[in-house]
């Protein structure tokens, strides 16, 4: 049995609102917005989502992983998303057999809509991403769900607390 929590408001993933991104874009024009990663890429106080530009059918953004960072298990019913490590590593899961990867600079994973699916650092140095996640065709009523089956080890029981020198408690 899986308990799954669906989210219709996105603050849950760190994104709260209409931001205006013009202040992180260095030319926006009703057909382009340029932005740079080395001057956006900046940890958050809370959560890991940087949005760079939006339009109608796809959003930009970065994520920042701290140390020891990472997500729920979780899917965007009716929004793909593509994965590009820009700095430093990814260990990126699935809930079925095989989905498992580290990713280093320069590699990327590209997830299904509806596909669940947890991003983690398991390093001791920053991790940076590009992300691009399509809007849905047709708006979903849930934009988020996070999964863990019953019975299921946490999220930071999968973090190798010896090799980063935590104790979990």
């Amino acid at each position: 049995m899986a308990a799954i929590r669906e989210f219709t408001d996105d603050s849950i993933v760190g994104r709260r609102g209409p931001e205006d991104l013009s202040k992180k874009q260095q030319l926006t024009t009703a057909s382009w917005q340029v932005v740079s990663i080395p001057e956006n890429a900046k940890p958050q106080e809370s959560g890991s989502y940087i949005a760079l530009t939006r339009n109608r059918r796809a959003n930009i953004a970065l994520n920042y992983y701290k140390p020891g960072m990472r997500d729920e298990m979780h899917c965007h019913p009716g929004s793909e998303h593509i994965f590009m490590v820009w700095q430093g590593e990814l260990t990126i899961r699935g809930i079925n057999p095989g989905e498992e990867a580290t990713l280093k600079p320069g590699e990327l994973v590209h997830i299904k809509a509806g596909h669940y699916y947890q991003l983690a650092n398991e390093t001791d140095q920053p991790t940076v991403l590009y992300q691009v996640a399509t809007a849905p065709v047709m708006p979903t009523p849930i934009t988020r769900r996070s999964f863990r089956r019953a019975g299921d080890t946490k999220a930071e029981d999968l973090m190798p607390a010896r090799r980063m020198g935590w104790e979990h408690g």
